[in-house]
């Protein structure tokens, strides 16, 4: 494989990367929008935390706030965020908003705060940055060597 071929591997990649991240960012943000819009809005209580765990299994400084709440049917659930921070985005014995889907309350759950948009945020960030990258140099590596034309600029 040639240098150019590489090159265009590589950019091309870094491109697809970025438009892949964009995806998920946006798929992730209307999941999250559909459960606030659609869901059943509802106070629970922070009744502790859980800490995250690295790669060897040891525990780390970030923790995510573990939540009490009952349902319109009188269930009473607790969610484990998976959202860790550090500090602690709760404290034990706040009251929070959270959002759940009637028909999923232990799995589709929205709280507020950093819960709702971390995901979102940190895909459209990589995607951005992906695509920034990516589409900009693979273009002009295209046209530098004569594989695309320059659009015109007559209208």
């Amino acid at each position: 494989m040639d240098l150019d071929k590489i090159k265009y591997v590589f950019l091309g990649l870094f491109a697809l990367l970025g438009t892949v991240f964009l995806i998920v960012a946006y798929m992730t943000w209307q999941s999250t929008q559909q459960i606030v819009k659609t869901g059943i809005e509802t106070k629970g209580m922070v009744i502790g935390s859980h800490y995250n765990h690295d790669s060897q299994g040891r525990r780390t400084n970030s923790q995510a706030p573990v939540i009490q709440f009952t349902t319109q049917q009188g269930q009473s659930i607790t969610y484990y965020s998976n959202t860790y921070t550090s500090p602690p985005s709760f404290t034990v014995g706040e009251r929070v908003t959270l959002w759940y889907r009637p028909n999923n309350p232990q799995e589709d759950i929205v709280l507020e705060g950093v819960d709702g948009w971390i995901l979102p945020a940190v895909f459209g960030l990589l995607g951005v940055v992906f695509s920034l990258i990516g589409y900009p140099l693979l273009i002009m590596s295209l046209r530098k060597d004569g594989r695309i034309k320059a659009v015109s600029q007559g209208f």
